[in-house]
């Protein structure tokens, strides 16, 4: 069997002594201000090549901020590939976190736990890993060459890159994904699982983050920092959930085919009261979750243009704007099929893999108005909370 390699994070929290937490802590700082500084520098000079701004700042890097030759690379590299981004306004950098490569960072096995060995201003510190079976399985016999070091919530962890081997993707039945914020993810396969609920919890921290925000008192924006990172976790932990549940259902040969979502929040239509809803749902990020989590399972993953995917019907062709009778609801004007819109939705961008030029029919069960479409997972792990 052919294998290829997928990267993979494993984030691993460090347990450290006093003296080497302040350690680390100096170099972040050093590293933060040795970032906004090549920043000043890259955007007054208008000079964003690497290899450039290298000449410029890195003499002065070294000297002005104590770092290491490589941390001082690593600062310049960061810098550069975040003026990629964007290059109309003045980069900040505001974060304690720091790029390590495999000069700064290594891993060192003993028999009581995994240590990590990290270069900083002063000396190297070698804190063990503070981790769980889950995170030592994959780490394992490995030798990672880049690592992230994170500091927050007064706590050190450090993000550590991967390289897995999984089996070569293959397969021949598409199984298309529709990703929305009613439905979180609608499959092809019959898998559904609902979004009501995160939709209510995010509505939930949004009402407590306008009142924070109007009250702006120093504990006010203390519980606001707090509040933001409970809500990131939270969304994150039910992306994972969704994801895995859904990858659990595909078989040996599926190919997960999903939507392009490039320029999904100018194009997309919604109503005006879902504004706040829609442009702060993370559809890429569950679209990134359910893709490595395939992978790993050598199920391939192909992404299509969604062009008129939720008014065509999977019967007949007929595209048509009043197939979409509501958010939930798809009956076509020339056949009559109906079924959920979502469904139809993935159904056809499943098909578009099948038929990337054109479109080609599919035979689905008829459901009427009150018709069971048998969707919900109930042994998927989300089942009860979506």
């Amino acid at each position: 069997m052919l294998l290829m390699e997928l990267s993979k994070t494993v984030v691993c929290k460090l347990k450290l002594s006093e003296e080497d937490a302040w350690k680390l802590l100096a170099t972040l700082e050093a590293f933060r201000d040795a970032c906004n500084y090549i920043s000043k520098v890259a955007f007054e000079r208008r000079v964003f090549n690497p290899v450039a701004l290298h000449h410029m700042v890195y003499r002065e890097t070294r000297e002005k901020f104590k770092l290491p030759a490589n941390l001082a690379i690593r600062a310049r590299d960061r810098v550069a590939k975040a003026y990629k981004q964007r290059r109309d306004k003045l980069l900040k950098f505001t974060k304690l976190s720091m790029d390590l490569d495999e000069r700064l960072f290594r891993l060192i096995y003993k028999p009581d736990g995994i240590y990590a060995s990290i270069s900083t201003i002063q000396k190297r510190v070698k804190p063990m890993l503070d981790i769980g079976d889950y995170q030592r399985k994959l780490l394992r016999d490995v030798k990672p060459t880049h690592a992230v070091l994170v500091y927050r919530n007064k706590a050190f962890f450090l993000h550590i890159t991967v390289e897995k081997q999984i089996p070569e993707p293959k397969g021949n039945n598409p199984v298309g994904v529709d990703i929305g914020m009613k439905n979180l993810l609608m499959a092809s396969n019959g898998f559904k699982a609902k979004g009501g609920e995160v939709l209510a919890k995010r509505r939930h921290f949004r009402e407590l983050r306008s009142s924070l925000q109007a009250k702006g008192t120093a504990s006010a924006k203390r519980r606001l920092k707090r509040l933001s990172g409970r809500e990131r976790r939270y969304v994150n932990t039910i992306l994972h959930q969704v994801s895995r549940a859904f990858v659990n259902t595909l078989r040996e040969g599926d190919i997960v085919v999903m939507e392009k979502l490039t320029g999904i929040r100018m194009n997309a239509k919604h109503r005006r009261s879902q504004n706040e809803d829609f442009h702060s749902w993370a559809f890429r990020r569950l679209q990134s979750f359910i893709e490595y989590k395939a992978l790993e399972r050598g199920i391939p993953v192909v992404y299509v243009e969604p062009k008129n995917t939720s008014i065509t019907c999977p019967r007949c062709g007929c595209i048509d704007k009043a197939n979409r009778r509501s958010q939930s609801l798809f009956r076509c004007v020339h056949c009559g099929f109906q079924h959920n819109a979502d469904y139809v939705a993935s159904l056809n961008i499943s098909r578009l893999e099948l038929a990337p030029t054109g479109w080609a029919p599919v035979r689905v069960p008829y459901v009427g108005m009150n018709g069971d479409f048998k969707m919900n997972h109930y042994d998927s792990p989300t089942s009860s909370r979506l």
